[in-house]
This record gives structure tokens, sequence and C-alpha cells, in this order.
């Protein structure tokens, strides 16, 4: 036996010397919460091999109306059998949950990495949509080689949309998550102050485009002084999405993102019949890849 010679009690300093290393090293992997009050983190990358997001999830409460802190919403991105995915998952809760009828919105994206390895495209897409039995959801799939989109709406299991258009040959059709993902690696241009994006995403009911605007300095701190804001090293981006996608009257979102491109607070104006929503920023926390 390699260790009969040692006591027992040298066990732990055994182990410790031959897995201290590794933890120390390998830190990375199982970090926990490692984003400070500012939305910043170590390792950050402005931009690079976008699959560098895998393992991430951002965490979310969610306040409305006279109700704070009234749901929770998470959106992750993971590898799972040599593909890669995104979720994000919004729901209300307690008491506000049997108010609302329990309401819980569900994005999922399959992706393929394009660009080398600096963008995302999406192969298909999930809405679903759930308000105490009533389950809409919106399938999604893409056909590069054919250049065809198709797609089929269900209302509780029950088919009652489909249809299909092409593909456009510039950049193709971008969902939320695509978008959110390609954005934070500055696929479609650097985040600077002053910056604007048009997305192609996926038609809904004549608007097809999601636009992202940086405000300058002078704009960002007309929002500030309204809102009460604290000056702080971060970017405001007024973003418009198709309304459908989070079923709100006017599609716009303003979003403070720290200047490592986390979202650290977002409101998501006019929410049908609930009002503005404010997501606020809680942890972070990377899974073992």
């Amino acid at each position: 036996m390699i260790f009969s010679e040692k006591p027992i009690r040298y066990l732990p300093i055994i182990l410790f010397s031959l897995f201290g290393h590794f933890f120390a090293t390998s830190s990375t992997l199982f970090a926990t919460d490692n984003v400070d009050d500012a939305g910043k983190y170590l390792g950050f990358k402005a931009r690079g091999d976008i699959t560098r997001f895998v393992g991430e999830t951002l965490f979310y409460n969610i306040s409305f109306l006279w109700f704070k802190n009234a749901a929770t919403a998470k959106v992750q991105f993971y590898k799972e059998r040599q593909r890669y995915y995104s979720t994000l998952e919004a729901s209300t809760k307690g008491f506000v949950g049997f108010f609302t009828s329990y309401r819980k919105h569900f994005y999922k994206t399959e992706f393929e990495i394009v660009d080398d390895n600096q963008s995302l495209r999406p192969l298909s897409f999930l809405r679903q949509v759930t308000i105490g039995e009533r389950a809409e959801v919106t399938r999604h799939q893409f056909d590069y080689e054919k250049r065809v989109h198709t797609w089929s709406k269900f209302i509780n299991n029950r088919e009652i949309e489909n249809g299909s258009n092409e593909i456009p040959g510039d950049q193709g059709f971008h969902d939320i998550l695509t978008a959110f993902y390609n954005v934070r690696n500055g696929s479609y241009g650097p985040l600077t102050k002053g910056n604007r994006f048009k997305i192609k995403t996926i038609p809904e009911k004549g608007h097809d485009e999601i636009s992202v605007h940086i405000l300058p300095n002078g704009e960002e701190e007309e929002f500030r002084k309204l809102e009460g804001r604290e000056k702080n090293d971060e970017l405001l981006l007024n973003i418009i999405v198709p309304k459908e996608i989070f079923q709100t009257e006017t599609g716009e979102l303003m979003v403070w993102s720290s200047t490592h491109y986390i979202p650290v607070e977002t409101t998501v104006k006019d929410y049908i019949l609930l009002g503005d929503l404010h997501a606020k920023f809680t942890h972070r926390k990377i899974s073992l890849r």
C-alpha cells in the first residue's frame, strides 16, 4: 500500500495537497455569485469565443404594480450532447402567483455556432406562455440549406396556426435569446454609447426587427436623474422588440447594463394588464462545463 507507512492523521493534508491546486487553478469552473455590485466579474471579455457563456446562469427578481419581488426569472446558456441551448424562464409566485393566475413565460433556443465561434444562429426557437390552465406555445424551425423558416402555434396542445416564409439571405432571423448573447459579444457592433443596431427577427404580425440603441451620455443622464439613480459606470439601452414576444403593449425595454454587459436592471414597458415590470439582477452562477 502506498500510504501504509503514513499515519492516518496526515490523510487530510495529503488530500488537500492532491486536490487543492486543482480547485485553485480551476475556480472559474465552480464560481458562484462572483459579480460585484456594479455587475462586473473576473474573466470578462468584450468579444471572443461566444461559447465562453456556456454554463452561465443569470438570476433576477421581478416587481410590478405594488408587488415587490413578485416573480423570478433566470436566463442560462448550456451545452448538452454536443448541442448548444439557452432558456429564459419567468414566473409569478406566492399570493401574487394566485392573483395573476400563476403566469409563466418560457423561451428556449437551440443554437449553432458561426462566424469563427464569434456568433450564434438559431436552429429552433420555442415560446410558451402559460396563464392559469391556458398554455400558448409557438415553435419555430430554421432550415438554412433550403432558406425556409417554419412555425406552428398551439393552444393547450391543439394546433391553431402554422406557416412558413423565406429566411433572408443577409443574416437570418435572430430570436431574443440569440440576440441577447450576440449583443453581449459585440457580434452586431461594439457596445459603445450612442451606437445603434437593427436585428432581423422572427416576423410577428408585421414586426420583424429588434432595435437596440445605447443612449449617449446626455440622454442617459436625463434618465438617471428622472429615476433618482446613482452615478455608476454603466450603459443604458433602449430596446424595441415585437410586442408579441413578451405580450406587451409597446415592445419597449429600458435596460441598465454593466460595462461587462450584464443587464442589472430592466424595465419591460406596459406588460398587458400588469403595467411596467421591473427586473433586478440578483446573482450569477457558473456551472461545471
